[in-house]
């Protein structure tokens, strides 16, 4: 395992050393909007419940619920697992996993969102399925049952903690000899990718409201380029964590909304979606930038399908 490990580390370090010039239009990234993404590492995104209420409704059918099957064709749930999923959110990949480990299988579902927990609970259990539990727990300090997981996810989570390989030690101590950790984060948005991120903080500095940038591209976050250091750094913490057999790929998809204002809607699950809302002409100049600068991608029967990239990892714990 640590020859594969070694091996991995001498292909990144051949991977450096590509001259830059070989790079294609689609991996560079704006400038002005690479150095605000910056900014956003150092932003804490909260949700209370409000936020959780329009997470749901906008982003669960068209964003985390097709995208959490990216995990699954790294790593499958089986029946009779025992399953942690960390930044559980609204439990979508909780409430997936429990509907295919049977009865006989249980998951663990950790957010620190008490409102997201919430929202979470209220859905009704899904007939045969697992049984799930709820945890409220910061991931980078949650206390968990060592070696109990045969599985663990976290989709789209690990941006927000201000120290992700701490959480990842901590899923690896929780996971079984031999277990298996999936994760996701998303890559930079940009003109070419992520493009509704990137258009949302757009129209935010277009009516006045740049100090709400760094937080709206928070979710996007990970990394800043295009050009191979979000991958890197996801298999970098996958290393540091202590996982072997590290792997990252690169998922191309679609962020799909059924229309143009549950697209614009998405504004309101950041933390300045309230204020924004409540100030009736500022939210009118924002909707019609916002709609104005998705216009290309609406579909003939109306829905909204933007371009979407994803670092997808998968590490297994040491048998010893």
């Amino acid at each position: 395992e640590n020859m594969r490990t070694l091996a991995k580390l001498f292909a990144r370090a051949a991977r450096s050393t590509t001259p830059k010039a070989h790079l294609t239009s689609h991996h560079r990234v704006n400038r002005a909007m690479s150095a605000a993404a910056a900014g956003a590492n150092d932003v804490k995104f909260t949700f209370d419940a409000a936020q959780a209420e329009y997470y749901e409704h906008t982003l669960t059918n068209g964003i985390f619920l097709p995208w959490a099957s990216r995990l699954f064709d790294v790593s499958r749930p089986a029946i009779g697992d025992n399953i942690l999923d960390v930044a559980t959110g609204t439990g979508v990949v909780a409430i997936e996993c429990a509907k295919t480990i049977g009865e006989s299988g249980k998951v663990l579902a950790v957010d620190s969102s008490a409102g997201m927990l919430a929202r979470a609970k209220a859905k009704a259990p899904e007939p045969g399925a697992g049984t799930i539990s709820w945890l409220e727990a910061d991931a980078t300090a949650m206390t968990l049952p060592i070696e109990s997981f045969d599985r663990a996810y976290c989709q789209q989570g690990l941006q927000f903690m201000p120290n992700p390989t701490e959480a990842m030690k901590r899923v690896l101590k929780a996971l079984k000899p031999g277990g298996h950790f999936t994760c996701a984060v998303w890559s930079p948005a940009t003109e070419k990718s992520n493009v509704i991120m990137y258009h949302l903080g757009q129209a935010l500095m277009d009516v006045g409201r740049a100090r709400w940038f760094d937080v709206a591209v928070k979710p996007m976050s990970w990394s800043t380029t295009t050009d191979g250091a979000g991958y890197t750094k996801l298999e970098d913490a996958l290393i540091a964590a202590g996982f072997t057999n590290p792997d990252v790929c690169v998922e191309d998809g679609v962020f799909e909304f059924a229309d143009m204002d549950t697209a614009v809607a998405i504004a309101k699950v950041g933390p300045y979606g309230a204020e924004l809302v409540e100030d009736i002409e500022l939210w009118d100049a924002f909707a019609e930038n916002f709609a104005n600068r998705l216009q290309p991608y609406v579909q003939p029967d109306g829905r909204v399908v933007t371009p979407a990239r994803s670092y997808v990892g998968h590490g297994v714990a040491p048998w010893n």
